[in-house]
């Protein structure tokens, strides 16, 4: 498959961007991803549950595909980095989704995280984060797996940091 064949699947002009590409594909999920959905077309027999998997997995390509095309993130992080690295550390979070072509919003509809949650994990300003270790390193995952970066290279530096934040006394 092309990217001109992926744009036509998930209905999309050439000029998408990659929040254009998301909500497609969203779209095309939810109407062809359950036997109860609803369809337009006026001969919906074609549409058994074997067509519905032949489509989904269609629009499942040219998602990966499109979304590799859009995908060009700087390295991840390195490894716990010196606190005068802090500030480079935490925009190379927002470096990254800014290169995947992805607003804050579109990653908070994606993630189903709070907007502010997301802002407070791009700038390590974890006073407005959770306390509950989990619940940080599951944002931050998903926020990283929705922008396209490996978590595994980014999860256990980050997080090194945040329990470094947490053990400081609290004034």
């Amino acid at each position: 498959m092309d990217e001109a064949q992926a744009l036509s699947i998930l209905e999309l002009p050439p000029a998408a961007t990659m929040e254009d590409i998301l909500r497609a594909y969203h779209l095309q999920k939810r109407l062809h991803g359950r036997s109860g959905a609803v369809f337009c077309a006026p001969g919906m027999e074609e549409f058994t549950p074997e067509a519905r998997a032949a489509v989904l997995e269609q629009v499942e390509a040219a998602f990966a595909l499109l979304r590799a095309r859009e995908e060009a993130p700087p390295a991840p992080p390195a490894a716990a980095p010196a606190a005068a690295d802090h500030s480079a550390q935490a925009s190379a979070l927002r470096r990254a989704r800014e290169a995947a072509g992805l607003s804050l919003e579109t990653v908070a509809m994606e993630t189903h995280v709070r907007l502010e949650y997301l802002g407070a994990l791009e700038d390590e300003q974890f006073e407005h984060l959770p306390l509950a270790t989990v619940n940080v390193r599951g944002y931050l995952t998903a926020y990283l797996n929705t922008i396209g970066l490996a978590a595994e290279d980014v999860v256990p530096a980050y997080m090194k940091r945040f329990l470094e934040w947490q053990a400081r006394p609290r004034k």
